[in-house]
């Protein structure tokens, strides 16, 4: 077995690149007040719901206006119910997340190790960004990095119909990891992979609706009407949090209209059209591309194509991150320039870029979203080898 090559590149970028996430996590100690977080109180996604759900299964689920309004697919609503039939969610779901979290950097230890680059992993622990803003939040979004994580491993070992599934399930708790079953889109055989994951997706939601109550009619009304809510408070209109912590391709746009005192409403349905049409067309280049490469533009299009995506989606490129270190290093394949900048790109987006407030206010959400544009675009350019090409 021959030894990783340590490219002398990567070497320096993670030495610099470490010691600016250094300087960017002391930033905000010279300021009073936190600009690392959104405004509001810790954990607060946690617990907004709590009241509403003392009348989950009935019609005042969806009718009170004494709490606040319901604003997910119908799959997540059993996963709320889940937390708060505990004697406390918050603890709950910290201990959960104490869990993941070691987890994830046992698994990825194991996977640089296996690599010969274990060493990494201490400065890439300075690149948790996402998953420390995602815990303060204590978003459901932990949820779904455990399934579509666990979906990406199945789908790298040729469990393809597991992978399908989990990713079905995520889908029905959140819409956008519906973007993953494209993964099945390459060869013939794995058409019926497709076919599962979205099949699952829409017995999921089925499900949910129906478990939910009082009435199929009722839920299926009540979680649409919630939907619409959503975008009228996050998509139609644009606040400064939009402004720092949104990534989404739609953010750009947002950011033009906040600064002349406008609504981004009447140019929703055209981001839909004109990204849908963007995404499908580099879609069909990477379709037959390696796995890595697959991996990397639908994991990215999940983040950023949705017109709203906050910072604590990103916890999903830690996995394609991995990937790519993984290749870049190896001697059994030679590497290309795209694979090594969109190396670059992915770990700049775990950074907390958002402490640069603190010296001048910058429009974050919009930089990030032309990052992730362009590595969309460099993982349609040229094929990326890894062990798991032949899928």
């Amino acid at each position: 077995m021959r030894a990783p090559t340590h490219p002398r590149w990567l070497s320096a970028f993670l030495h610099i690149a470490a010691t600016a996430a250094a300087i960017l996590w002391l930033l905000p100690l010279t300021t009073p007040h936190s600009v690392l977080f959104p405004p509001g109180a810790n954990y607060a996604d946690i617990l907004v719901y709590r009241g509403r759900f003392t009348v989950y299964h009935t019609l005042k689920f969806f009718t009170s206006r004494a709490f606040s309004g319901f604003a997910y697919p119908p799959g997540a609503a059993p996963i709320y119910e889940a937390f708060y039939r505990t004697s406390n969610a918050l603890q709950t779901y910290l201990t959960l997340a104490s869990i993941t979290t070691i987890a994830a950097l046992a698994a990825a230890w194991l996977y640089l190790h296996r690599k010969g680059i274990s060493s990494y992993l201490p400065r890439l622990l300075l690149f948790s960004f996402p998953l420390v803003i995602l815990i303060q939040r204590a978003n459901i979004e932990i949820i779904l990095w455990i399934i579509v994580a666990l979906g990406l491993l199945a789908y790298r070992r040729g469990l393809v119909i597991i992978a399908a599934i989990l990713f079905g399930l995520a889908a029905s708790i959140k819409l956008y990891p519906i973007f993953l079953i494209g993964l099945f889109l390459k060869r013939k055989q794995y058409i019926p992979a497709f076919f599962i994951g979205l099949t699952t997706a829409i017995v999921a939601l089925i499900a949910a609706t129906a478990y939910t109550g009082p009435t199929f009619v009722i839920a299926a009304n009540g979680f649409t009407t919630g939907l619409g809510h959503f975008q009228d408070h996050y998509i139609d209109t644009v606040s400064k949090v939009e402004v720092a912590f949104d990534h989404s391709l739609f953010s750009p746009l947002k950011y033009l209209t906040y600064s002349n005192h406008a609504s981004p409403a009447g140019w929703t349905h055209l981001y839909y059209i004109i990204a849908g049409t963007f995404a499908l067309l580099l879609f069909l280049r990477v379709r037959t591309m390696p796995s890595l490469n697959r991996i990397v533009f639908l994991v990215t299009a999940m983040v950023c194509l949705p017109p709203v995506s906050f910072t604590y989606t990103l916890v999903h490129l830690y996995l394609p991150i991995l990937l790519l270190a993984g290749t870049i290093t190896s001697a059994r394949f030679a590497t290309s320039a795209t694979a090594n900048l969109t190396f670059v790109l992915l770990l700049s987006l775990t950074l907390p870029i958002v402490s640069l407030s603190v010296i001048h206010p910058l429009p974050t959400g919009p930089i990030q979203a032309a990052t992730l544009f362009a590595i969309l675009i460099f993982s349609t350019l040229t094929p990326w080898p890894d062990n798991a090409s032949a899928l």
